[in-house]
């Protein structure tokens, strides 16, 4: 088993302990130890139980196996973290401790500065002696990059120097990296998003590169409007679960999800009796609707709906239909999109579909 690393190196097995290579096959460090690094500012860092050493681009052993710290980072910029006592600092490539164990906890170098955390999660940033340039007073602080930090609350962010000033004022739900002085920025108005270009220390020239996003929202809205009238209508006259292809719309049984299928589901589900365990009934039939969400990877997860029991209902409506319409289109990665089984359609088709 490999894998690829940063720097054309493969990291590999034998057994259960690791080494590194190159593609052509040459064998930099033998797969003889527990845990070999990515490469990372021209050394890899190399376990072997309780100990630390790392080694250089040519397989050396640069600093020896040594556990006197309870953690060893990355080099960056010249310098690893270590963890001595529940406190955090540095030591460079000749493993002197330049920046004794001192802070709460601290990032890697960037930029000429290191991220660090005090008792209270207030963030801040030291220099490459330990100095505190910037005083714990962000709730969220990210590494520089080209000479600039994000600053904010998960919600909005903002833009820091390197000596902590604001240059960019924590307004925007998305900031970008900064490039020749200019850096992407989204915002929320009510419903709508915008993006444009900011110039640091000028303005924003506004784009419509989020019209899409926009668009799909407004239909998602409608969509769920035009689902909760529809199972509304179905329990004037009886349930939705005596229509068949109501049924078949909603268990989506696969490793994959479709927006359509949700939003229906999550609107039908406002009507059920919660059973607990992610169980619900339908209190006019008795059928059984089993949620279950799963991890299809991992940034994706999707909605899988069964009828664990079938309820006391007569069936109405047609049978289901060898095309069906989905009016907001797919997420994931199933061929049946592209089979004929589906067809993208609009909002009052797939409604009639549903209950015709």
């Amino acid at each position: 088993m490999a894998f690829m690393v940063p720097d054309e190196y493969i990291q590999y097995y034998e057994g259960n302990k690791m080494g590194i290579k190159t593609p052509g096959g040459e064998i930099i460090i033998p797969a003889i130890y527990d845990f070999v690094s990515s490469l990372s500012d021209g050394l890899f860092a190399v376990t072997e139980g309780n100990y630390t050493a790392y080694f250089d681009e040519a397989g050396n052993e640069v600093l020896p196996f040594s556990n006197k710290y309870e953690s060893y980072g990355h080099f960056t910029e010249g310098k690893a973290r270590v963890l001595f006592r529940g406190k955090w600092g540095f030591i460079d490539k000749a493993g002197r401790e330049v920046i004794p164990p001192q802070f709460h906890y601290t990032e890697e170098f960037s930029n000429g500065r290191a991220i660090v955390r005090n008792e209270k999660e207030q963030h801040g940033a030291i220099d490459e002696h330990g100095e505190l340039v910037i005083d714990y007073r962000f709730f969220v602080l990210t590494n520089f990059e080209n000479g600039y930090a994000r600053f904010g609350d998960m919600k909005t962010w903002g833009l820091i120097d390197k000596a902590g000033n604001i240059v960019v004022p924590q307004q925007y739900i998305s900031i970008g990296r900064v490039y020749r002085n200019t850096v992407t920025v989204q915002v929320q108005e009510g419903e709508l998003y915008r993006e444009g270009e900011l110039t640091i220390g000028g303005a924003v020239v506004w784009n419509n590169n989020l019209d899409y996003l926009n668009e799909l929202n407004q239909k998602k809205k409608q969509f769920i409007a035009a689902c909760e009238q529809l199972v509304q209508e179905m329990y004037s006259t009886g349930c939705p679960c005596e229509y068949g292809r109501f049924r078949d719309f909603i268990q989506w049984n696969k490793p994959v999800g479709f927006i359509d299928q949700e939003l229906l589901f999550s609107a039908f589900r406002k009507k059920l009796q919660v059973l607990g365990n992610d169980l619900f009934s339908c209190e006019h039939c008795g059928t059984q609707y089993q949620q279950k969400w799963s991890q299809y990877s991992a940034f994706l997860w999707v909605l899988n709906v069964t009828i664990s029991k079938a309820g006391n209902f007569n069936s109405k409506g047609s049978t289901v239909a060898a095309s069906i319409p989905a009016a907001l289109g797919f997420y994931g990665y199933d061929i049946e999109k592209y089979s004929g089984k589906y067809e993208e359609s609009d909002i009052e088709t797939v409604m009639r579909y549903l209950r015709s």
